[in-house]
């Protein structure tokens, strides 16, 4: 049997970082992809989907060093559900992505906007 995802997207927000009661680091994602088809009138349309992906350990230690909302990634694992009973009495269920590859595509030169940044130096003869 073969249970394996692999995805490459771009991240909707910073990973989210937990730690569990036995000291586990767990890094919590959300990426989504894309992808474009054309109507029966020829134009273009875009299907975005939503992906939940976690780490654990070492990698999720990465995540949380280096990545960021906006980052291009590459994901690859396997597919994993769980169940419960909501608040509200209503039974809920997720799948989420537990990873085990991740790569970072987006280029190094690629930083998020820093706004109100002060000047590093003055002009010389100001």
């Amino acid at each position: 049997m073969v249970n394996r995802v692999i995805l490459v997207g771009r991240l909707t927000r910073d990973p989210e970082i937990v730690t569990s009661p036995k000291g586990l680091t767990i890094a919590k994602l959300r990426l989504a992809t894309n992808s474009y088809s054309k109507d029966d009138d020829g134009n273009r349309q875009e299907d975005v989907q939503y992906h939940s992906l976690v780490a654990f350990d070492r990698l999720a230690s990465i995540c949380q060093e280096f990545l960021t909302r906006g980052k291009l990634i590459y994901a690859e694992g396997r597919l994993r559900s769980h169940e419960w009973d909501g608040k509200d009495g209503l039974r809920r269920y997720t799948t989420e992505v537990v990873m085990d590859q991740m790569k970072m595509l987006s280029p190094k030169t690629e930083s998020p906007v820093v706004e109100n940044r002060e000047p590093v130096a003055e002009p010389i003869g100001a």
